[in-house]
């Protein structure tokens, strides 16, 4: 998981610095049509860094939903070994995987609307 993170802030990282450049280009271009590109550009990095954001805070609230399950669902097993049967220990378990589902699909609803996104404009241009 560490790895994912290693990942995201490596993605941010280059995406800072590329709005650094574009800044750079805008500052020292005088052609209007170059200068459109480059909003355009800068708009796309901006774009992708707000959804790198919210894809992982959403992965982050997945991932504790996760370890909860986990966690209660280890203490409805030792408690079924007993044979102490606890309706509401079951139900606990149950609401955090159905949380997990949810979780999971505010992910992948992101994903989704992060392609959009990007095939959006190109959809546009091919009339």
């Amino acid at each position: 998981m560490n790895d994912t993170s290693e990942l995201e802030g490596r993605i941010l990282s280059a995406l800072d610095r590329a709005e650094l450049a574009l800044d750079g280009l805008a500052s020292n271009t005088e052609d209007e049509g170059r200068d459109g590109v480059i909003d355009g550009l800068k708009a796309d990095v901006t774009r992708l860094q707000e959804a790198l954001r919210t894809r992982d805070a959403l992965l982050q609230q997945m991932r504790a939903v996760n370890r909860n399950l986990r966690e209660s669902n280890a203490a409805l097993r030792a408690a079924h070994a007993k044979g102490l049967v606890q309706a509401d220990l079951l139900n606990f378990a149950l609401e955090g995987e159905l949380a997990g589902l949810r979780a999971t699909r505010d992910v992948e609803k992101a994903e989704i609307e992060e392609v959009l996104a990007m095939l959006e404009p190109v959809l546009k241009e091919a009339g």
